[in-house]
């Protein structure tokens, strides 16, 4: 087998031993590049389903009512269709019109068929929901994944259910098409969570009614009965999954050494899922970086003083909206072998910009935060063209975008991408629910479409310095760099 064929696999087989593993169709994978595609396809999956719709995401915007009429056609034109919804609590439950006011007459008019949830992290108590704003209590865990289910194709995203998220808020996304399978993994996972999150069903006489899954007797939430529960029911997920793709996990294994036809064609397209559920103890996408990054070399910095050839290097491109990463991540990325070039948000295309209140504040705590990056990744020795960071900005647009891809020395195509809803953040790794993705390709075509893509991102971008940080406009104030570090586990 030609070493082009092998060194994708090859090179992260740790990843294959310590996930699930399906074999996939490069040919059936789609990456879009734009909301309207993303739109466009939320759309024409709910029409087009036959059999079951599953929807995960953070919530349903309160502009829009074109989802829920799209899922009331697709209902109301087949009776064999069924629709599984899962929001976050706190998110779907803020406002007078919600995710909730919204949906739920689904669940009234077709009886059986629609399941409706509502996770509640088991971090915040009745006592601290009365004392905490409704916009803060997010910070305390969310029901983060972004899982777009349609018969058997499932799109995989950061996106949620709103207005700007279909217009002028980037993202990324990913479309499995045909893979039973790896869909029937995702529909499981949501039905798990769903498990221990609260029930929505309609009243006749008034608002939606919200049921606990573990309730005290006086009808409220049961915290430590939905951790206990909530944690088992995780682990026996992952543990199920892990057995039950064994035998393709034993195929690629044996497949890495061996030089034959069959091997490449095993060894062509593999997709490993994970998840992170820091306050259940999950931690898989934690576990996944350790060994992806392990994978590509420890850092010498002997070996990278000036006139050192950077072409000899993995490439890493890493995305995140909301820049701040956790301890063990920083050291991560202060200690590869590989070259890095991080995207983000300029304070401009965040999304809190010029919003009321606290909030307005949370573009120059993220500029802190990458100033706190820049700082570290220098004080071990690391040059400038060995980590960059580019800001994303577009007139009348935010960046939301996430995701990490990997480039083998001396050359120009990922081989290697991760898709889902985590910011590689403190929130995501310790405090929400998420879920991802680890692409594995070797396939030409494939390849180029992950760098068209990756191009696409970076094409809005600019390279941000110290300096560049430290000029008076990027000033932040004593005051915002002292609650960021109070509170920086809660962004």
């Amino acid at each position: 087998m030609s070493e082009e064929v092998l060194t994708p696999i090859a090179s992260f087989r740790s990843l294959v031993e310590s996930l699930p593993v399906f074999r996939c169709d490069a040919s059936k994978v789609h990456i879009l590049d734009e909301p309207a595609d993303f739109y466009r396809e939320l759309e024409k999956g709910i029409l087009s389903a036959k059999t079951r719709i599953v929807l995960a995401s953070l919530y349903l915007g309160e502009g829009e009512k074109r989802v829920a009429e799209a899922l009331h056609k697709a209902l109301a034109n087949n009776p064999d269709l069924e629709v599984t919804l899962l929001l976050d609590y706190f998110r779907g439950t803020r406002g007078s019109t919600n995710s909730v006011s919204l949906l739920a007459p689904l669940v009234e008019a077709f009886r059986g068929r629609v399941a409706f949830r509502l996770y509640h992290t088991p971090a915040l108590g009745t006592l601290l929901q009365k004392i905490v704003p409704p916009r803060f209590n997010e910070g305390f865990g969310l029901q983060h994944m972004k899982i777009y289910i349609f018969d058997d194709d499932v799109m995989l995203s950061g996106a949620n259910l709103n207005t700007d998220y279909f217009v002028n808020r980037q993202d990324r996304y990913v479309i499995f098409r045909d893979t039973r399978q790896l869909t029937d993994y995702y529909a499981d996972l949501v039905d798990v969570v769903g498990s221990f999150s609260f029930k929505v069903s309609p009243d006749t006489v008034g608002p939606p009614q919200l049921h606990p899954p573990f309730a005290r007797s006086d009808g409220r939430l049961d915290r430590p009965a939905l951790k206990e529960n909530a944690s088992r029911l995780l682990r026996a997920f992952c543990e199920r999954w892990h057995a039950a793709t064994a035998a393709l996990r034993k195929d690629v294994l044996e497949a890495v050494q061996a030089e034959t036809a069959r091997a490449r064609n095993t060894l062509d397209t593999l997709v490993l899922p994970l998840i992170q559920v820091g306050p259940l103890g999950i931690r898989q996408e934690e576990d996944t970086l350790n060994k992806l990054l392990a994978a590509l070399g420890s850092r010498d910095p002997g070996k990278t003083a000036p006139g050192t050839d950077l072409s000899t290097k993995w490439t890493v491109h890493l995305s995140s909206g909301y820049l701040n990463f956790p301890k063990f991540m920083v050291e991560l990325l202060a200690n590869s072998a590989a070259v890095f070039r991080i995207l983000t948000s300029a304070p401009e295309a965040n999304g809190f910009f010029g919003s009321k209140g606290v909030s307005r504040h949370l573009p120059a705590a993220y500029t802190y935060l990458e100033k706190k990056l820049l700082q570290s990744v220098t004080e071990v020795g690391r040059r400038d063209t060995e980590f960059l960071i580019n800001e994303w900005k577009k007139p009348g647009w935010t960046f939301h975008g996430k995701g990490l891809w990997c480039t083998p020395p001396k050359e120009s195509d990922p081989v290697l991408t991760v898709i889902g809803s985590s910011n590689f953040g403190y929130r995501s790794a310790y405090r929400d629910v998420e879920a991802q993705a680890v692409l594995i390709t070797a396939n030409k075509e494939l390849r180029g479409r992950m760098k068209k893509n990756l191009d696409a991102l970076w094409a809005h971008s600019d390279t941000v310095t110290r300096d560049d940080l430290n000029k008076p406009e990027r000033v932040v104030h004593p005051g915002v760099a002292i609650t960021t570090r109070v509170i920086r586990t809660m962004l």
